[in-house]
């Protein structure tokens, strides 16, 4: 017997391959979350809604239209800056980075939406940007900013954010 496949095994084997390789996973295989939430319960992916969102505030700040930014937070969402201090209300966190003296420009390099409760309204999109930030065209710092936005119909109703800085 001949160590070798000959045509008509390699035939049955790639036919073999492909019938398994192109089954669908069972409805039971396919993992329904990841994880677990401060609650304890298990996490699942949010909306694309909620991560969409998260992409118009984004292009509406790069903009610079503070009109448009504001109309995405409810009126009493909560901003927790990474520095400490707390703003609530969009006209109050519209003043904090107005107030801000130095120019950025960013890279959006990620987001995604979680959920903790799938019985509840409500999800969670966590975001990441590459910040380089400048005073008088000379660069003052590198940072990554990791930002998290709780959203329920189709609001923010609470954003934070962390700083991590990085070597100029």
């Amino acid at each position: 017997m001949s160590p070798y496949l000959t045509p008509l095994k390699a035939a049955a084997c790639a036919l073999c391959i492909l019938l398994f390789a192109c089954t669908p996973p069972s409805e039971s295989s396919v993992p329904t979350s990841s994880g677990f939430s401060p609650e304890g319960g298990p996490v699942h992916f949010g909306s694309e809604a909620s991560v969409q969102l998260v992409k118009d505030i984004d292009a509406a700040w790069a903009s610079e239209d503070m009109e448009q930014l504001a109309s995405f937070f409810a009126d009493t969402c909560v901003f927790d800056w990474h520095d400490g201090k707390s703003y609530e209300g969009p006209e109050a966190f519209i003043g904090r980075i107005m107030e801000d003296t130095l120019d950025h420009e960013w890279d959006f390099r990620w987001a995604y939406a979680v959920d903790a409760n799938l019985d509840e309204p409500g999800d969670w999109v966590h975001a990441g940007f590459d910040v380089k930030s400048s005073q008088d065209s000379v660069l003052v710092e590198h940072a990554w900013f990791q930002e998290w936005y709780y959203i329920e119909g189709g609001k923010v109703l609470y954003w934070y954010n962390m700083k991590g800085t990085r070597p100029n």
